[in-house]
Order: C-alpha cells, then sequence, then structure tokens
C-alpha cells in the first residue's frame, strides 16, 4: 500500500500568526487521525517553549529539524562552501548546536538541536529537511553525527534509499496550499504508483502572502520585520479547503488506496549513485541558492562527489 506523508517546514519566528497558524494545521490532522512530520528549526524551539499548548499538541507527531536558523547569513550553503570537507563538517557541528543571532548570523551559547531535543524530551529527533532543500554533504554528514537517521532534502531517488548512515526519503509535493491546485493532486494521489508520497507545507503561508525571509535575500537585515498578512477570510478559506482535503484522503485511506503514517523505517535498499545521479542532485540541491539569494557556491560541487566517492571537483 503506497505511504503518504503530511510533512511541515516550522520556521517562520518573525511573527505570532505563524503559531496560530501551526495550531490550526496540528487540529486539523488530528481531527482525522493523522500524524504528521513538524520540521522546526531552532529559532521556533526557543519560541515554542512559550506555547505548550502547541508543544503538548504536537506530542502525538514526529519532531523533525530544519536547521538551526534557516536562512541568515551566513546559511548552510555559505558556511559549508569552503574548501576543506572536514572544516565545513565542524563547522556545521558547531553551529547546529548553537543559537544563531537572527541580526548577525553569529553563535551566541547553546542552541539549535539541543534546543530542540530539550523542548521534546521524550522524542528522538531523528528526521531532517534542509531550508529550501538546500543540503550540504559535510552539513548533513555532521547532523546524522548528531542522530539524525532520515532525510527529506533530496532528490535522490522516487522510494527511501540508505547510503552512509542515513535514509533518504523522496523529495517532497506542493510547498503551498491554495484553493486551486489540491482537486489536481487529490486526483494524482489516487492514480499514482509512487509508493513513497511527501506533502510539504508551510503553516505560516496559510497566514501570509510571502515568505517570511525575504529579509534576508539580500543579507541580513539591521531588524526583524514580519511579512504581510492575509486577510482572514481568506485564511478561514484556506484552512477550510485544507481541512476538505484531509477528509477526501481520509476516505482514499478508508479504501485502502493509501496508508497516512509518519513512522520512519531505515531503508533495506543500500544505494550506490551514478555519477549522473549525482550531478543531478547538486544542480538541484543549490537552485535556492541561485535563485533566491543570488549565490553560486564554490566548493560544494566537490564535497557532493566527496561524499559520493568520487574524485573531488575542481
Amino acid at each position: 500500500m503506497r505511504k503518504l506523508f503530511f510533512t511541515f517546514d516550522v520556521e517562520d519566528f518573525t511573527n505570532e500568526r505563524a503559531f496560530t497558524s501551526l495550531y490550526a494545521i496540528i487540529k486539523s490532522l488530528n481531527k482525522y487521525g493523522f500524524r504528521g512530520i513538524f520540521f522546526i528549526t531552532g529559532h521556533i524551539a526557543e519560541k515554542l517553549a512559550d506555547y505548550p499548548k502547541i508543544v503538548d499538541s504536537l506530542e502525538d507527531h514526529e519532531i523533525g529539524y530544519h536547521s538551526s536558523s534557516h536562512s541568515v547569513h551566513p546559511t548552510i550553503f555559505e558556511f559549508t562552501d569552503v574548501r576543506s570537507y572536514k572544516k565545513a563538517y565542524e563547522i556545521s557541528l558547531a553551529r547546529e548546536t548553537s543559537y544563531i543571532n537572527p541580526l548577525t548570523g553569529q553563535i551566541e551559547g547553546k542552541g539549535g538541536i539541543l534546543t530542540l531535543q530539550k523542548l521534546f524530551p521524550s522524542k528522538k529527533i531523528q528526521a531532517y529537511r534542509a531550508p529550501g532543500h538546500c543540503w550540504s554533504p559535510p552539513h548533513t554528514e555532521a547532523l546524522r553525527d548528531l542522530g539524525i537517521k532520515f532525510d527529506f532534502s533530496t532528490n535522490l531517488s522516487l522510494k527511501p534509499v540508505h547510503y552512509k548512515g542515513l535514509t533518504f526519503y523522496p523529495y517532497d509535493i506542493i510547498a503551498q496550499w491554495n484553493n486551486e491546485v489540491y482537486n489536481h493532486y487529490l486526483f494524482w494521489l489516487t492514480f499514482t504508483r509512487s509508493d513513497h508520497i511527501v506533502i510539504g507545507l508551510h503553516p505560516s503561508l496559510f497566514f501570509t502572502y510571502d515568505g517570511w525571509d525575504v529579509i534576508y535575500h539580500k543579507g541580513n537585515p539591521t531588524q526583524v520585520i514580519p511579512p504581510k498578512p492575509r486577510k482572514i477570510g481568506e485564511t478561514k478559506m484556506l484552512l477550510r479547503s485544507f481541512d476538505l482535503f484531509l477528509k477526501q484522503i481520509k476516505c482514499l485511506e478508508k479504501l485502502k488506496l493509501l496508508e497516512v503514517t509518519s513512522k520512519l523505517v531505515k531503508s533495506k535498499e543500500v544505494m550506490n549513485f551514478p555519477i549522473e545521479v549525482v550531478e543531478k542532485s547538486y544542480a538541484h540541491s543549490i537552485r535556492w541558492a541561485r535563485n533566491v539569494f543570488e549565490y553560486t557556491p564554490r566548493y560544494l560541487k566537490s564535497h557532493f562527489y566527496t561524499f559520493f566517492g568520487y574524485r573531488p571537483y575542481t
């Protein structure tokens, strides 16, 4: 039976509406007995401590990690873009266990995945998704050594595959909810032959028009400014349509056409990736860096070659 994963990137720490939206999404999932995977950044984990009701509501769901600071510079694709693979790994270990100042990008004490682990002491934080799916091999290896076992950042395969101590799940679909696309995806979900389907959404975009991190596109801002909010009626309409979508997914589940799950399982299929797949994965991973931040990496391609067992690119 096909498995369907509902995943959510919880990353907008700039406005209170993001938490209202998150809670509404959780309640909708609970209504239909679905469990999701919530990828939470270090910055959000620090703020969630002030929302015990939301923290309690997340206990029935899988908690994943979404990096310490998401779009604050230096980003993952910047601080791992150094010549030495080992140095990139060491920098990653330091930054992912630290609080990152949202204006300067500097390390200021412990935080990151440590804060998330402290917030959910009964859970193992084992899943990760890179911001913008812009993953970096030495960074991923550092996270593996911090307890991450499942990665949702890559397009390496259409099914879960295992490599270097990590199970890589397929790339997610949708990304932003709107009333025009969900019937299309419902049709696709009904007839696709894919064994594992990952839906990825951003709860904050139910309440705002733009991504919260536009203030970081040209560098770190001098102040944190929240994005433009949607009209209340529009938000309610989006939440209702999402609820209807879940109701229809529940019908498909009852018909045994698919199973909604958050259970993560180590893949038994160990892969060796051909160089064409490696190059495609690299090109896909840096789209966010190039298209949004206008950043062209110097050494990341070499790190991809190293990670997958090929002679480093120069």
